[in-house]
């Protein structure tokens, strides 16, 4: 068993009509290109179970779905035209990256966004052979959860919260920031720890936001509010009611009397199926005051 930690760059179009203002107007298919993330740069790192390096990957993909190159992107990444020029065709690429990964692997990544942005370019190319990802560890999530946080950390506050030594000058370059996220894996690793965050099936995985949660209706039937001491279901005063990204509300378990913050993501997963990740945190008086009158102003 083998750990490759990927990291991708892409080209898209997000913010580029600043850059060119006439670009929708000049080129009007753009408005309906079916990927939005076009992969332009693969780098990963395969290390074995003692966290010892075995090999490394670095490509870059030639673009062919996004006509323009978007000069935000090729300011933050570093990746000069000449670098895409001589890339390889993403068929290419992919198959480089399948190449290092052997049975049993555990493919990882810094979220999941770049599982999900694979999945969605071989789609796109008619590239069905992706069974090599078998085995799955979202680093950010294991990470974020191990350290104790609550919302999820960046590459770049995960290395400064463990005092690993970075150059914020190489992120964004895909090989550099495989290898940034291996190091934040080898301060924190752990083989008992991790096995309950490897996804076996990548297709079950709760991966996309959902884009209209001010219309989705919850289903309490999938809704455990279990307190994180006694396990036991915690009475909420009030219905979930969406502030920003979550569902929030409040409620207090009656085994141990702690008042709790009740907070539900809804994601779905690449299989279409709406997936519920559940957070529920011990609150003082204040803060259970301060969200029970935010509950009641949308109540």
């Amino acid at each position: 068993m083998a750990f490759i930690i990927i990291d991708l760059e892409f080209n898209n179009l997000s913010g580029i009509h600043k850059c060119f203002p006439n670009i929708y107007n000049e080129i009007p298919n753009l408005k309906k290109l079916d990927l939005v993330n076009e992969i332009i740069e693969i780098g990963a790192i395969k290390v074995d179970k003692y966290m010892k390096p075995m090999d490394s990957l670095k490509v870059y993909i030639k673009p062919s779905v996004i006509p323009v190159l978007n000069p935000n992107i090729l300011d933050i990444t570093g990746i000069k035209e000449e670098n895409l020029k001589d890339g390889v065709s993403f068929i290419e690429g992919i198959e480089k990256l399948k190449e290092i990964v052997d049975e049993g692997d555990i493919v990882c990544s810094w979220a999941k966004d770049d599982i999900v942005e694979i999945i969605r370019n071989a789609n796109h190319y008619n590239y069905r052979d992706i069974s090599w990802i078998n085995k799955y560890l979202d680093l950010q999530e294991y990470t974020t959860n191990i350290l104790g946080f609550k919302k999820s950390l960046s590459l770049s506050n995960a290395l400064k919260h463990l005092k690993i030594k970075f150059d914020g000058e190489k992120l964004h370059d895909a090989l550099n920031d495989a290898v940034y996220e291996f190091n934040v894996f080898k301060h924190l690793y752990n083989t008992r720890a991790i096995e309950k965050y490897i996804v076996n099936n990548i297709y079950e995985m709760p991966a996309l936001d959902v884009e209209t949660l001010s219309d989705h209706e919850i289903d309490y039937d999938k809704v455990k509010q279990l307190c994180p001491r006694c396990n036991k279901k915690i009475d909420c005063e009030y219905p979930f009611k969406l502030m920003g990204w979550r569902f929030v509300s409040i409620g207090i378990c009656n085994r141990c009397n702690n008042k709790l913050l009740s907070e539900l993501i809804v994601k779905r997963s690449l299989g279409g199926k709406i997936i519920y990740q559940e957070i529920l945190s011990f609150i003082d008086e204040i803060e259970y005051s301060r969200y029970e009158n935010r509950l009641k102003d949308k109540h």
